[in-house]
């Protein structure tokens, strides 16, 4: 049976309009009461009805995320992060995996307060349709999604790779390979070889010592199959890996093949995530930390749905390096 409340209305013995003001969070109410019939709705298992919520505050507290997967762990991490951000804030989160098409109408049917746009990770599963938006929108990345409020959030992938270089060639490493997808139709993992390639210029590394290994995606397969393959030529001292994902593979991968980060391969992964650290060997990380990333994107996000203007704002964040037990001085 579903408790509304009134039940608690009745049980506590107050007004319907105390209740509603109770639950949220006026300061009307007296603590006292308010703490007693905050206990009550708990005890009873209440849960507001996010309709007929939203047709007295005109808000819905709740925002939608579209994502493209949930295969790949530091996107899974990050989600998760920017639920908890939210949740603090007192919004609940609604995932989708549905085209952004689809999923945007289906936000609006739900009226969500806010939505957050993951851009394709999977070139060969862009979305060419143009979807329009009256909500407040933030996207991740270059977004298909054009709204009255739109705004960016986004790491600085380019400076992320060159600071990887310059961190192991302080450390004496000079043949240095990065490790990624390099489809011309991912921009993002564009960005990455760019500033690798970049890096490895301003560090003076040779074309024959900076190399470039194409992984052809982003997975943990594509990473245990780059490391088979890196295993079969002169090895590197070092490898920069594009994702978390594909640094887990490759360091399986040169386990397997009886070598040992670091003392034969130094490693450092893009993807800032805590995961990184739970790997056999915990592995340097370079990027924005996934925490800052995820406050970033609530705070913005937050800041266009109050805003009464057209908001338009990029954010790009600056990459920082995580030193884990993965690399050495040589």
């Amino acid at each position: 049976m579903t408790v509304t409340i009134k039940d608690i209305a009745r049980l506590a013995d107050v007004s319907y309009s105390t209740v509603s003001k109770a639950l949220n969070d006026s300061p009307l109410v007296k603590p006292e009461t308010k703490k007693r019939i905050i206990e009550l709705a708990a005890q009873l298992g209440y849960q507001p009805n996010l309709a007929a919520k939203s047709l007295v505050s005109r808000r819905s507290m709740t925002v939608g995320v579209i994502l493209p997967s949930l295969e790949r762990v530091a996107l899974s991490a990050l989600v998760g992060r920017i639920n908890d951000k939210l949740a603090e804030r007192s919004y609940d989160v609604l995932l989708s995996t549905l085209p952004p098409a689809s999923a945007v109408r289906l936000f609006h049917r739900l009226q969500m307060d806010g939505i957050v746009v993951f851009e394709d990770i999977a070139p060969e599963a862009k979305h060419n349709e143009p979807v329009p938006s009256d909500i407040p929108v933030l996207s991740i990345g270059v977004s298909q999604v054009n709204g009255a409020k739109y705004a960016m959030v986004d790491a600085k992938r380019k400076e992320a790779i060159k600071d990887a270089v310059h961190y192991l060639t302080r450390l004496g490493h000079r043949r240095i390979a990065y490790v990624g997808d390099h489809r011309d139709s991912d921009d993002k993992q564009q960005e990455k070889v760019a500033g690798f390639l970049e890096g490895a210029f301003e560090c003076g590394l040779s074309s024959a010592s900076a190399l470039v290994l194409d992984s052809g995606g982003n997975t943990w397969k594509h990473g245990f199959d780059a490391g088979r393959r890196l295993l079969l030529n002169e090895l590197p001292t070092a490898v920069i890996t594009g994702t978390f994902d594909l640094t887990a593979g490759l360091l399986r991968a040169v386990q397997d093949g009886g070598l040992h980060v670091p003392d034969d391969l130094s490693l450092v992964s893009y993807d800032n995530v805590p995961q990184l650290a739970e790997l056999d060997v915990p592995v340097t990380a370079v990027g924005p930390p996934v925490d800052l990333y995820a406050e970033h994107i609530a705070d913005t996000l937050l800041a266009i749905m109050s805003s009464d203007e057209a908001a338009r704002r990029t954010v790009l964040l600056e990459s920082r390096i995580e030193e884990r037990d993965s690399c050495r001085k040589i």
